[in-house]
């Protein structure tokens, strides 16, 4: 393909060189330059790609893409648009064929259960014969493969990559988690989804957002700009109703007002059972939040592929849990272990609610919250912890170029201002695994809470391996279980 194939209909202003270069990758990184890229400079809040204009040539990229001028000497391309990043979408979508058009395309937004709700629309669709893939914070389904996630919503040449790759082994839908980030940042530019829902929005990503204001505003855009169908929204929430007072929207919830009310919720550590109409569910995740991920599911696959109630009831009894939310370590321990993902206070909230539901004995929690983060909800998620765990021990969780010690202190201001007993600090995360797993009893339930899925510390600038759920099993294999 030419760049002259590519920018058609597109505007922009030649500086220097000639159109009629060949384009076989689409590159933002310099470093994955390759000959015949073409390589757009992004700029970033703490990188510019248009000071590694130079680098991409040295490695053979047949032109480059910017957004202000730049001084070059020698023949080089180089085509100036008034945005990269609504140009690197737009390429990108050209370039891999237009795929998003031989797809129907789901996006889910909200700050908590964004990834429960995909995996069970996936799932749902799946048992209905639909051939389905999934973009999310979990791992990416083309279809064919899984490939591990390196963020929510990868940057567009990624996201049309993966949409071509589905449509190549033979998917008809695909289900995307779409991030406030990837939303302001143009990743999902051009994108016209036939669903989009809204799972809830509680204090998350200020460090970039400011206000929740600005936070809502930026998850807002999905509907405002994105959607070319069906709208759904939890009715329950306070900007879920304020969406639906300005959209056309389908309401889940618990209200009378919903259009698919939760009714005759029941929990046990079998599962989950509750009623939509006249149709009972029942499923083996555990939680009033993932009976609530579960009507939005329910939604979604009814109103995309229509999907009846009843067909949605019998796919759902083999639902399967999520890797890192609420995930289950069963080696035979006589105490409940779990593995999830919480990291702000309404997630952490709400998944030590779903365990104090099963839990006969003492609930016990260790987590963290991350550095160079919102640290607005540190406080917070130490008050959560305090009020509705029996022991609390506040660790380490990605700290980043913070001290660890500091980000504790925040956190155990909340603790303390519940409480002056029933919580520590161990910055050993291995040791406050270990130390929180050598105390539990008979009937006791343990969370380790934060990293979910994640199998890293990131410390400074290095990543380190860690990965909780090995940790719990070496921990549980030391004590004598294992299955």
């Amino acid at each position: 393909m030419t760049l002259s194939d590519l920018l058609e209909g597109i505007s922009h202003r030649l500086l220097q060189g000639s159109k009629d270069v060949q384009v076989a990758r689409i590159v933002y990184d310099s470093r994955q330059v390759t000959p015949q890229s073409l390589f757009i400079a992004l700029t970033g809040n703490r990188v510019d790609g248009h000071q590694y204009i130079a680098d991409a040539f040295n490695r053979g990229a047949s032109a480059v893409i910017v957004e202000h001028s730049v001084e070059l000497s020698g023949p080089h391309t180089v085509i100036e648009v008034d945005d990269t990043r609504m140009a690197l979408a737009k390429f990108a979508s050209r370039f891999y064929g237009y795929p998003a058009d031989d797809l129907k395309l789901i996006g889910i937004t909200g700050t908590n259960g964004k990834t429960s709700v995909s995996f069970l629309v996936r799932h749902l669709l799946q048992q209905a014969g639909h051939r389905c893939g999934l973009i999310g914070t979990v791992e990416y389904d083309l279809g064919n493969c899984l490939i591990p996630a390196m963020r929510t919503t990868p940057e567009s040449p990624e996201i049309h990559e993966y949409l071509s790759a589905m449509v190549k082994e033979g998917c008809n839908y695909s289900v995307m988690e779409v991030s406030s980030h990837a939303l302001l940042q143009h990743r999902v530019h051009g994108l016209k989804f036939d669903t989009v829902a809204f799972t809830n929005l509680t204090q998350d990503h200020l460090d970039y957002h400011g206000s929740m204001g600005n936070y809502f505003k930026a998850k807002r855009r999905l509907f405002e700009l994105h959607a070319k169908g069906g709208k759904i929204v939890n009715g329950d929430d306070h900007y879920g109703d304020q969406l639906a007072q300005e959209y056309a929207v389908t309401t889940v919830g618990k209200r009378e007002s919903a259009q698919l009310r939760i009714e005759a919720v029941e929990l046990d550590q079998s599962g989950s059972r509750f009623r939509i109409d006249d149709t009972q569910f029942q499923m083996p995740l555990i939680g009033r939040h993932n009976v609530e991920n579960a009507a939005m599911a329910i939604a979604i696959v009814q109103q995309v592929a229509g999907i009846s109630l009843d067909q949605s009831a019998e796919g759902l009894i083999k639902a399967r849990t999520v890797p890192g939310r609420l995930e289950a370590i069963e080696e035979n321990q006589p105490f409940g272990v779990y593995v999830d993902y919480a990291h702000t206070d309404d997630a952490l909230s709400n998944v030590l609610e779903a365990l104090r539901e099963i839990t006969p004995g003492k609930l016990q929690v260790v987590f963290g919250c991350g550095g160079n983060r919102d640290a607005g909800k540190r406080e917070k998620m130490g008050r959560v912890a305090s009020e509705l765990a029996d022991a609390v021990t506040i660790t380490t969780d990605n700290p980043r170029r913070e001290d660890s010690s500091s980000i504790a202190q925040q956190i155990a201001e909340g603790c303390s201002s519940v409480r002056q007993e029933g919580w520590r600090i161990e910055l050993d995360r291995a040791r406050a695994i270990d130390e929180i797993l050598r105390s539990a009893q008979l009937g006791d339930t343990v969370l380790v809470a934060g990293k979910g899925h994640e199998t890293y510390q990131e410390v400074n600038d290095s990543v380190i391996p860690f990965d909780d759920s090995e940790q719990i099993r070496a921990i549980l294999a030391n004590l004598g279980f294992e299955r």
